[in-house]
């Protein structure tokens, strides 16, 4: 059975948000009719009440049309933002069942107070292995921090400290789809071409310019059925569409949005002699 999934990212209210872009997300969500819309962090930059407050009436217009999941990013826990998050936003840490879709969805928090790199820690750890205990056909993992570092998208280590428990138990409970954010890149990773390994998938900015190189802000736009899956990465200025990543019958497309760190310094005449 199909699961349809927004998945949008690093809205940054408080710094360089854009709110045409975010009516123009709610726009495509309310045509499109997703069985769930996910956020993996960074709602708001500095983690401020106030921010939250703001950033609200968005979620509001979204929770209206359907199902929203959101997880903390390291700026929502920016000056003991958590607390703030947890009283207007929602849980850091949710499991959310679509049952006309044979879907699970659990959502962790990565974030800590004023530290930009994540961490899961064992109490998590236990408590995503024990949502995923369960016989159901999709099983999505969202967290705000990436576990493997997306290529061009800067150098600070700001990966998930404990990200090796996570991948291993993305592989024990064959997870389809791991959702993550931070780095504003839009990108994914497939280890292999068979038909149930995990695929990794990052979102781009969607609300806010705080962009890389000549990324435009962006979000995904996920078709998941029975491992078969379809994304797309949609613009959030203009809701272009292009298509990131398909799989099917095993076998896996990958159209990258970017040129990696390599491909720029293989035709740089920087390195010529």
């Amino acid at each position: 059975m199909m699961v349809e999934i927004i998945h949008i990212s690093d809205l940054h209210y408080g710094s360089e948000f854009v709110g045409e872009y975010f009516d123009n997300i709610i726009k495509y969500i309310e045509d499109a009719k997703p069985d769930v819309v996910i956020c993996t962090g960074d709602l708001v930059h500095k983690g401020r009440i106030k921010e939250f407050k703001a950033i609200l009436p968005y979620i509001q217009k979204i929770r209206e049309i359907t199902r929203f999941v959101a997880v903390p990013g390291n700026h929502d826990a920016k000056n003991s933002g958590l607390v703030y998050y947890e009283k207007i936003i929602g849980p850091r840490r949710s499991r959310m069942l679509l049952d006309d879709k044979d879907t699970i969805l659990v959502g962790i928090c990565s974030a800590r107070d004023d530290m930009s790199e994540g961490m899961i820690g064992d109490e998590q750890l236990d408590f995503t292995g024990r949502c995923f205990n369960k016989n159901l056909e999709n099983r999505i993992l969202a967290l705000h921090h990436h576990l493997i570092p997306p290529p061009l998208s800067g150098q600070k280590f700001t990966t998930v400290r404990d990200a090796g428990e996570i991948l291993e138990l993305t592989q024990l409970f064959e997870v389809d789809l791991v959702l993550m954010g931070h780095r504003h890149v839009p990108h994914a990773y497939i280890f292999d071409n068979n038909r149930t390994d995990t695929i990794f998938l990052y979102c781009g900015t969607s609300t806010s310019n705080k962009v890389r190189a000549n990324d435009s802000p962006c979000f995904n736009h996920i078709f998941l059925e029975k491992g078969d899956l379809e994304v797309y990465m949609v613009n959030s200025t203009n809701l272009e569409k292009n298509l990131l990543l398909e799989r099917r019958e095993g076998l896996t497309k990958f159209v990258r949005p970017r040129r990696t760190r390599i491909e720029h310094l293989l035709t740089s005449e920087v390195w010529d002699e």
